[in-house]
């Protein structure tokens, strides 16, 4: 056998690569996956700031409790028992604000959704539980995430179906439907463009519940990471992959840029598929296609200030915030009339030693690459450490200094119980993760071009595949079951389905 020959040479240690190598890998294929950075994970990495673990991206997840799809998926791939989580709170783990208005409306789990909603909408009860059974029957016509095999009628029927528009069909008001959306710095979505479907996907796993991974969301790719190593498969760490050479029946190897070429017979790509074409030596794909992957518009990007608090500073209130300045849950950065950044999400995490005080908050809030144009060749990652420059520091402690004005302004205490605070912007988003343009969630979805939206798995290429969270949905959910799709096309959906369901 060739030297660094593998069954499976998977490109990118993002979760879609991580949990296809495993799935793989437990069905005794010889796996490898190539990982440029020094961390696996994607946007699960983590990383330490004054002794204090912090999510990059990944700061809660639904659907981990016994009963979803995404556990019985985790429970398959080896790691669901090894997480440690700590559950957020079911009578409201979002909490979403207007303004100034002292009303907090709380989205709870299902079962106490409408219950705590409705002191604030009386007169639409009805419309809520309209609102919770749309959901459930939207996602249940993706049948992955339900785990079984099932037909695309449906799937493609509610493509065409816009957020908004399905929302106000429901009858909801102008102030329930910016509730609904409250969240919607989990998806990104746009008014009248974006499919209700993306929204019905990212809310469900929430619904049935919503965890934090302790101390960070690193320990899924790192109990991934330790499952792949006991079924045989191996990860290389640092390989940046510059070239696939293709040959008569499909990709023969792929070169990384210190010369090294991994041989493999099907090659699975996790990374962003306008990466992906930049690598292919050949002609494999159809010049439509192409195009078609270069054209997607993507979602924005985003910034991440990430606090730690001073010991029994802040109280801990076991869930997120979202703060809405303007009063309008969709706002964006570049929206006329509205004073940047118009939208924030605050991430709290416990003080393991002072139960009910927060040892942390990450803020997240909308920004723009091309804000940061001036520096968008440089390149910033462990390993490959440039110190931007001065300009670049000062530009982004000056758009730091802008979000903390806002957000210490609102809620009061927070400001004093800072103790230090690191920055993250587009680049450190694009660099880390490897999406294009630095953005959160990969091609933004158009209800008003549905078709633009789907991606197979298979390519034209006959040993390339793809998965991850540009294949179809992101989000841990999304990713997973990209995953499950991806590996069925070598394994057989009716066995790769028995396999997690009988886990």
């Amino acid at each position: 056998m060739q030297e660094n020959s593998f069954d499976a040479v998977i490109l990118g240690g993002g979760l879609g690569g991580l949990l296809s190598a495993v799935i793989l890998a437990k069905a005794g294929m010889n796996v490898c996956v190539l990982e440029k950075n020094r961390q696996v994970g994607g946007s699960l990495q983590s990383f330490a700031f004054q002794k204090t673990a912090f999510d990059s991206c990944v700061h809660y997840i639904g659907g981990l409790k016994e009963g979803h799809s995404l556990h019985q998926i985790f429970r398959y791939a080896g790691i669901m028992e090894g997480l440690k989580l700590h559950e957020l709170r079911e009578e409201g783990f979002d909490q979403i604000l207007f303004g100034e208005e002292q009303n907090s409306y709380p989205i709870a789990g299902r079962a106490h959704f409408v219950e705590h909603l409705m002191p604030y909408f009386p007169k639409e009860k009805a419309v809520m539980e309209a609102y919770l059974e749309d959901i459930y029957q939207t996602a249940s016509q993706f049948s992955l995430y339900f785990l079984r095999q099932g037909n695309s009628e449906g799937k493609i029927a509610s493509m065409s179906l816009t957020m908004t528009g399905h929302l106000r069909a429901l009858g909801a008001s102008e102030r329930l439907l910016q509730v609904l959306l409250g969240n919607n710095l989990l998806y990104s979505g746009v008014a009248d463009v974006t499919p209700f479907y993306v929204h019905a996907l990212s809310t469900d796993g929430y619904l049935h519940s919503a965890h934090k991974v302790l101390p960070a969301s690193s320990q899924i790719a790192k109990l991934l990471w330790r499952e792949l190593q006991q079924q045989g498969g191996v990860i290389y760490r640092h390989v940046a992959v510059s070239r696939l050479h293709e040959g008569a029946g499909g990709i023969e190897y792929a070169e990384a840029s210190d010369g090294r070429r991994f041989y493999g017979r099907h090659f699975i790509s996790s990374i962003h598929p306008s990466m992906l074409i930049q690598m292919l030596d050949g002609s494999g794909l159809r010049p439509s296609f192409i195009h078609r992957i270069q054209a997607l518009p993507q979602t924005p990007s985003g910034m991440m200030i990430n606090l730690v608090l001073r010991p029994g500073a802040y109280h801990y209130e076991a869930c997120n915030i979202y703060w809405h300045p303007s009063g309008d849950s969709l706002a964006r950065p570049s929206a006329e009339g509205l004073i940047w950044p118009d939208t924030q999400a605050l991430f709290f995490s416990e003080d393991e030693k002072r139960p009910g005080y927060a040892a942390t908050v990450s803020i997240l809030v909308y920004a723009r690459l091309e804000d940061y144009a001036a520096w968008q060749d440089t390149e910033n990652i462990i390993g490959v450490q440039h110190r931007r420059s001065e300009d670049y520091e000062a530009f982004k402690e000056a758009q730091a200094d802008c979000i903390l004005k806002k957000t210490f302004a609102r809620f009061p205490g927070l400001k004093a119980a800072v103790s230090a605070q690191s920055v993250a912007t587009p680049l450190s988003f694009r660099d880390y993760t490897g999406t294009r343009d630095g953005s959160l969630y990969g091609p933004l979805k158009d209800a008003t071009h549905p078709a633009r939206n789907i991606m197979a798995a298979r390519t034209r290429i006959p040993n390339l595949l793809l998965t991850g969270q540009n294949l179809n949905m992101h989000g841990v959910m999304g990713v997973s079951v990209s995953a499950v799709a991806t590996c069925s096309e070598l394994l057989g959906m009716d066995y790769l389905l028995q396999q997690i369901r009988e886990a």
